[in-house]
């Protein structure tokens, strides 16, 4: 299979998916369990052409949607959540290019490549410093003027997948930059050293960089964060996307585990599990919660892309009601998925426990994503707005 073209629009790169998806769901629980990072499905979903799905049609892409996107990623998360969430840095950078925060100069150089297959991570968070976004990771000049990025990073979700990291750090102005440093660059070093209970396989283990030669054209300033942006929106819809794909595959499991393994307790009124009134009742609860999962993913998902569409995203009114929006799905998703893993293990007995099944790692998984920003922060932002009309925090951590 080879990429894609300009001539392949949405619906032919989302449906190719659909085969990829069948094979992550059946690989799941298994690489899961044994830590195995899935290169090779992340090579063929860039062979579909999904990773392009929002390149603008004017770079050669297909124009895509936000729902286009976020429909992927739920489909990705039904098969693997780990997969799905190793993507968001690079649908991230697209969703940068296309808001306030960015530069045409930047979308000529970005997109182009991205249309014909570079796959992106990121490598924001430093080792130390006082909060999160701090930065301890510099950009200078060497003796020579050679530029040098220098510094460690914590986190760094999907670059052993990717073939450039885009990385945060300061300029010797003390600017905020972000630094575009392709991964196999000398002086860069990636590890799989996440230790986190969920979400194992996202490549989001640490990396290095020492001494790392850039290019001026390498480095960009960014904002200072004092403002929304909906790309910073969206990375949060994109959580809730993942959420409700792990929403979708607990279903999934339920049925066929309901269908072809469970047992009627011994003091059942249904001589099958198939037709035990408090397992159907169980499934038809995790069901519901997949499907209002998506809808409202989706639903807030349009709204993003209303507020694109209509030249919007300067607007900081309108911003901050589709941060709120975002925040108020955040809520409501990883909740009912939350609710809906442990809830999976009343379609079955104590074999559903079984370590070959790994059904557990859906509850994992899903409160792994959820601790990523604390959900009553997210409540406390929403009243704040409907009350005070305080909008919501401008950084990306919301």
């Amino acid at each position: 299979m080879t990429l894609t073209t300009a001539v392949d629009g949405v619906a032919e790169r989302l449906h190719r998916l659909t085969p990829i998806v069948a094979q992550l769901r059946a690989a799941d629980p298994a690489a899961e369990r044994e830590r195995v990072l899935q290169y090779d499905a992340v090579d063929e979903i860039r062979r579909t052409g999904v990773l392009s799905l929002r390149v603008p049609q004017r770079y050669g892409g297909p124009g895509g949607s936000i729902r286009d996107v976020l429909s992927a990623v739920v489909a990705l998360a039904s098969g693997s959540s780990n997969v799905a969430q190793a993507l968001r840095a690079h649908f991230g950078f697209s969703e940068r290019l296309l808001s306030n925060r960015a530069t045409e100069a930047e979308r000529a150089e970005w997109f182009p490549r991205i249309n014909a297959g570079l796959v992106i991570g990121n490598a924001i968070t430093d080792a130390k410093g006082r909060a999160p976004g701090s930065s301890d990771t510099t950009v200078l000049p060497d003796r020579d003027g050679v530029l040098r990025l220098n510094g460690q990073k914590f986190y760094s979700t999907g670059t052993l997948y990717a073939d450039v990291i885009a990385v945060s750090a300061v300029d010797a102005a003390g600017n905020d930059v972000q630094v575009i440093v392709p991964t196999d660059r000398a002086g860069v070093e990636l590890f799989d050293d996440w230790d986190g209970f969920g979400q194992r396989t996202t490549a989001s283990g640490g990396s290095r960089f020492t001494d790392v030669e850039i290019a001026p054209v390498e480095v960009t300033t960014v904002s200072d964060g004092d403002h929304l942006g909906h790309s910073t929106t969206f990375l949060q819809l994109y959580l809730a996307a993942v959420a409700a794909g792990i929403a979708a595959a607990i279903r999934d499991d339920a049925v066929d585990y309901v269908r072809t393994r469970a047992r009627p307790a011994a003091h059942s009124i249904a001589t099958r599990a198939a037709e035990d009134p408090f397992v159907l009742h169980a499934v038809g609860e995790i069901g519901t919660a997949a499907a209002v999962a998506e809808s409202l993913v989706l639903s807030a998902a349009d709204g993003l892309d209303e507020l694109v569409d209509q030249g919007r995203v300067f607007d900081a009114d309108a911003l901050a009601d589709a941060a709120v929006a975002v925040a108020q799905a955040q809520l409501v998703v990883e909740r009912l998925t939350l609710d809906a893993a442990q809830r999976l293990f009343d379609t079955g007995g104590a074999s559903a426990t079984a370590r070959a099944l790994n059904l557990d790692r859906h509850w994992r998984n899903a409160r792994t994503l959820a601790s990523h920003n604390p959900l009553d922060y997210k409540a406390h932002a929403v009243g704040n707005y409907l009350v005070n009309e305080v909008s919501p925090p401008a950084n990306g951590y919301f």
